[in-house]
């Protein structure tokens, strides 16, 4: 069987910056499933697994226009503190919730105001993942209507009475 539309993929990946630091990954872990054609995943990730098999593993390189988008300049907000509930809780590199409802990160707080990046943290970033197809199926009704798979019951973790 291999990667097209409607099937659901599982995957081992990690995911590396440009410098080679790993910012996330499952390997040696369960796998991610995603529906192959759902917009489950990136764009650019999706394309590149399209055709594969299982067991296949592939390194993919991702530029920003097909990961998260370029840096916005325009995301990039002051705050001033008296917006805030309470500016003193505020600290760098903290996630708030604007007014609008956005999270953004902390990037620089002073005395009046503070800097807040409502960006996505991978955007503007290349990305570099090695990817393990680690299994391949059809997808019911249900995960095709829904758009992405199915996730398993809280009932069926184990033997009985291990829950």
């Amino acid at each position: 069987m291999i990667i097209t539309n409607n099937k659901v993929v599982s995957i081992n990946y990690m995911l590396k910056d440009e410098l080679g630091n790993l910012l996330q990954g499952n390997d040696g872990f369960t796998p991610e499933e995603y529906l192959h054609g759902a917009d489950n995943i990136l764009p650019g990730l999706e394309r590149a697994l399209e055709g594969l098999k299982q067991d296949q593993v592939i390194d993919v390189v991702i530029y920003p226009e097909e990961a998260y988008g370029p840096k916005e300049v325009s995301l990039v907000i002051e705050v001033s503190n008296e917006d805030l509930e309470d500016p003193a809780a505020v600290g760098e590199g903290e996630y708030i919730q604007l007014f609008d409802g956005t999270e953004a990160i902390v990037v620089e707080k002073n005395d009046d105001h503070i800097i807040v990046d409502a960006n996505h943290p991978l955007a503007g970033q290349t990305l570099y993942y090695t990817v393990k197809i680690s299994g391949i199926r059809d997808a019911t009704e249900e995960e095709i209507i829904n758009g992405e798979p199915s996730r398993p019951t809280a009932n069926s973790c184990g033997p009985e009475g291990c829950c």
